[in-house]
This record gives structure tokens, C-alpha cells and sequence, in this order.
């Protein structure tokens, strides 16, 4: 008996160190989706910006090719990029220079008549380089006004294909500091925007002097990039040393790759806290166990009534089993069906469908932009977002037999037994609708609505069900629901 307690023991401890292992593991792997989530929503963010001021920049090259480089210096050329950098948040000037770098056009209040931009870098590279494709360079400080700019560069030539000055149009390095200052980090959580030679453009959170600096040694560079133009890792920073499960995205029309990385000894203790209580729970029930054997161990054989008492005990254990296997069947944040429950009812609804040659459907649901609403949000504000959608769909279906399941993380599923098609699109409708109303603030869905929305997509089988037709069934459904993402969202698909 005291080595069956030992292993029992034994095997709660075991099995309780592979939860918490895989719950860490799980952890990770979904900090490191939001790191890349995050990097390719900046990335998309830095590539806007910097196609607008190509297109800007790219309008005035054309028409100084068409009217030549005195056209710089017209009334009419300096009111039109007046007038488009007043349209542009982030573009600091325009500016047009001559084969010594002098000033020929500016949209700045005064344009200067001595000075000279030869000596800049990217001066140089035009100079000495005959492409005529745009040019981004490193960080400099504006002469005419001592910000933190980003250069983006085109090479002019004359009618002789002669190199015959440089268009400049020059990015506030303090329009990216506001955009990433939005998010809601860490203190020791970055950000960070850099040229695709390993240049620092500019980094949350660390100071300006860590601007072009050069990360050629980091990781990123080495190993990440040359794999893959996106994608997440974790690696120690070769700026402060701090290791950072990192998200990566290189831009595609531009030689710029955005970073976005979260402490990892932050999420460390964050997920220790989370799970604590879990913890300290299973060392009760371990030492309740523990407790009880040896109880049993000194009351066996004395009387009739130590005989009872341990039936008692018998009976407490199954108890405490058969709650623990409830538990293994209901997702603990929404009290819906879990992912294995989920697949169990499906299999036997199967059965039913082929034993009493009824139809079967099935409803997939996914909430639109959920990793939004997290970056958004926050991760407390998500969890009692998937609540309230759970409770959404609950009151969605009418009959006892229809079951809603949680499917994993913003994924749903509804089963419907001996239900057509016409009736599941009805479900499947109301559901999105029940959803909609529940008026779930989203600001950051593209969904017009401004508040959290679901997609779903149905399918049904009409013909006798086999059990080895639920992977078909679900795929039907998953189809569908990509169909209703893809067409825009917050609507439904057969």
C-alpha cells in the first residue's frame, strides 16, 4: 500500500510537471505569434509611410525630367511640394539641390544660398552611383531645422544622362517615435526600425544615441533574414544584452526590416503568476492525497466502521475523478466544450446521423481580428471578449442536442444534430448577428461595425454520416469560414 502511494504521488507530480511545461511551451509559442503579428502590422505601417513619400517624391522627379531643374526654383514647383508636405504627417521637406549640393528648392520657409549638402552620404551615393531608383540612407540632423530625418533619395540627370543633382525628401524620425510610443509595452519590450544594412533608424525603447547604430552581429542578420523575410525567434540583444522573443518582418518594396520583441523575463513571470494558482492548487490535492493514504493505511483491518470509513474515502476519490474529468472536457475561461470534448460529440453525432439517417451540420466561427483586439486591448480584455462571445453563441441555438464548443483560442464550433442546411444557415446567421449586438467595443477592426464580429462558415451532410466523415465535415465548414473571411468578414459561407 505505501508503494502504491508513493507512485500515485509520484505520477501527479510527474503529471502536473508536463502541464506546466507544456503550458510554458504553449506560452511562448503564442508570445512569439504576437511578436511576428506585431512586426508585419508595423512593417505594413512603415511601408505605407514610405510609399507615400516615394509617390510625393516620384511626382516631383517627373516633373523636373520634363521641365528640367530650374523648374525647381518656379513659384509653382515650390507651392506644389509646400503643399504636399503639409498633406504628409511624416514627411519632414522636400528638397531639390544642384551638381554641388546647393540648394535650388525647398519646402521649407526659407531655402539657404551658401550652404552646401555635398558631404552628405547620400549626396555621395547618388553622385557616384548612376541608378535612378530611390535611395534610403541613414539618419541625419536636418541642417535647416536640427530633427532626426530619414533621407529617401533619387539621382537627377541631365538631358546627356549626366549627373545633374539630387531630390531629397527627408521622414521625421519622431512620426515613428509617436506611432510606436501608441503601443503598450514593457519597460524593457522594443521596437524597432532598421535599414536592411543593419542600420538603426530608431529603436523604443532606448535613446537617440542608439540611432545608427549598426546590428550587423545581431542574430537577425546572421541567421533569421537569410531564411526567412519574416518569422519570430528569441535571441539576447546585442544593444542592452536582454534576451527578447522577437517578431521580424522585412519590407517588400523597401530596404527596411521593422523588429518587435517582448522581454522574456517578463513573460517569464507574468506566466508564473498566471499559473501559481494552478500550482499551489495541485500541491493541496497532492498533499490531500498524500494525507488521506495514510490515513487509510493505519484504519485498515481494525473494525466494520474503519471498513465504512474507508468506503467513504473510495467513494470521495471517484468523486474528486470524476470531476477532474469534467474539467478535462470544459475550456476553463468560457465553460464551453473543449477541443476534445468537441471531437467526441462529433463522432457520436455522427453515429446518430447514420443510425437514424438524419442530416448533420456543422458551424465553424472564428472572431475577426482577434489578435487586433489583443495588441489593442490587452490579454485580460481578450479573455473576457472570448466570454462574452461564448455567451453570445450559447444564446444562438435554440434545441438541447446543439452543442457550442470552444474550437482553440478565437476559434468556435457549433454542432448541429439532425439539422439541414437551410436551418443551420439560420443558426450560423443569428449567431453572427447575437455577436454584432453584443456592441464589444473593436477599434481596431477593419469591420466597419467598430466592434467585435465573428465570420462562420457551415456545411452539412445530407447523406447517411460514417465516423470517418468528420475530418471531411470539418473541412467543408473551415472552407467556408475562410470564404466568409476572405470576403470581407462578419458574414457567413456555405
Amino acid at each position: 500500500m505505501a508503494v502504491f502511494l508513493l507512485l500515485i504521488s509520484l505520477l501527479v507530480i510527474a503529471i502536473n510537471a508536463w502541464s506546466l511545461w507544456h503550458s510554458w511551451q504553449q506560452h511562448v509559442t503564442e508570445k512569439e505569434e504576437d511578436a511576428r503579428n506585431l512586426s508585419l502590422s508595423l512593417a505594413k505601417q512603415a511601408e505605407d509611410a514610405f510609399l507615400q513619400v516615394d509617390i510625393t517624391l516620384a511626382d516631383a522627379v517627373r516633373q523636373l525630367r520634363q521641365n528640367g531643374n530650374n523648374f525647381a526654383a518656379t513659384p509653382q514647383f515650390l507651392h506644389q511640394i509646400k503643399d504636399q508636405q503639409s498633406k504628409l504627417p511624416q514627411l519632414h521637406g522636400l528638397f531639390v539641390y544642384d551638381t554641388e549640393g546647393h540648394w535650388i528648392a525647398s519646402s521649407g520657409n526659407f531655402t539657404p544660398t551658401n550652404a552646401s549638402n555635398a558631404d552628405r552620404d547620400y549626396f555621395v551615393w547618388h553622385r557616384t552611383h548612376p541608378s535612378l531608383d530611390i535611395h534610403i540612407s541613414h539618419v541625419i540632423r536636418s541642417r535647416s531645422t536640427g530633427d532626426l530625418v530619414i533621407p529617401v533619395s533619387v539621382r537627377l540627370n541631365d538631358n546627356a544622362g549626366n549627373f545633374a543633382g539630387v531630390a531629397l525628401a527627408t521622414v521625421k524620425v519622431d512620426y515613428f517615435r509617436q506611432y510606436y510610443s501608441y503601443y503598450t509595452l514593457g519597460d524593457k519590450d522594443a521596437l524597432g526600425l532598421i535599414l536592411a544594412d543593419a542600420t538603426a533608424l530608431y529603436i523604443r525603447p532606448f535613446p537617440d544615441t542608439f540611432i545608427g547604430r549598426t546590428l550587423s552581429s545581431s542574430p537577425l542578420f546572421k541567421t533569421e533574414l537569410k531564411s526567412a523575410s519574416s518569422g519570430s525567434a528569441t535571441w539576447r540583444s546585442t544593444l542592452d544584452g536582454v534576451e527578447r522573443i522577437f517578431g521580424y518582418a522585412r519590407l517588400e518594396r523597401y530596404p527596411l526590416i521593422v523588429t518587435a520583441g517582448y522581454d522574456r523575463d517578463r513573460i517569464r513571470m507574468e506566466w508564473m503568476a498566471a499559473n501559481l494558482t494552478n500550482v499551489l492548487l495541485n500541491i493541496v490535492l497532492l498533499l490531500t492525497i498524500t494525507g488521506m493514504g495514510i490515513f487509510v493505511l493505519r484504519q485498515v483491518g481494525t473494525n466494520v466502521r474503519n471498513q465504512v470509513e474507508l468506503t467513504h474515502v473510495r467513494d470521495e476519490l471517484t468523486t474528486i475523478n470524476h470531476t477532474l474529468q469534467s474539467l478535462a472536457l470544459v475550456d476553463g475561461l468560457t465553460g464551453l466544450a473543449n477541443r476534445r470534448q468537441f471531437d467526441a460529440l462529433l463522432e457520436q453525432a455522427l453515429l446518430r446521423s447514420e443510425k437514424n439517417d438524419e442530416p448533420l451540420s456543422l458551424v465553424m466561427i472564428d472572431i475577426d481580428y482577434f489578435k487586433r483586439y489583443n495588441d489593442t486591448y490587452g490579454h485580460v480584455a481578450g479573455d473576457e471578449c472570448l466570454q462574452d462571445v461564448g455567451l453570445a453563441l450559447k444564446d444562438s441555438v435554440h434545441y438541447q442536442g446543439d452543442i457550442v464548443a470552444r474550437y482553440g483560442g478565437e476559434e468556435f464550433a457549433i454542432i448541429l444534430p439532425n439539422t439541414s442546411a437551410f436551418d443551420a444557415k439560420k443558426v450560423a446567421e443569428r449567431a453572427v448577428r447575437f455577436v454584432a449586438e453584443t456592441g464589444i467595443a473593436h477599434e481596431s477592426s477593419e469591420v466597419s461595425a467598430g466592434v467585435v464580429t465573428i465570420s462562420a462558415g457551415y456545411s452539412t451532410l445530407t447523406s447517411t454520416g460514417k465516423t470517418g466523415e468528420a475530418d471531411q465535415l470539418k473541412q467543408d465548414a473551415d472552407k467556408a469560414l475562410y470564404l466568409a473571411k476572405r470576403s470581407g468578414r462578419n458574414q457567413i459561407k456555405p
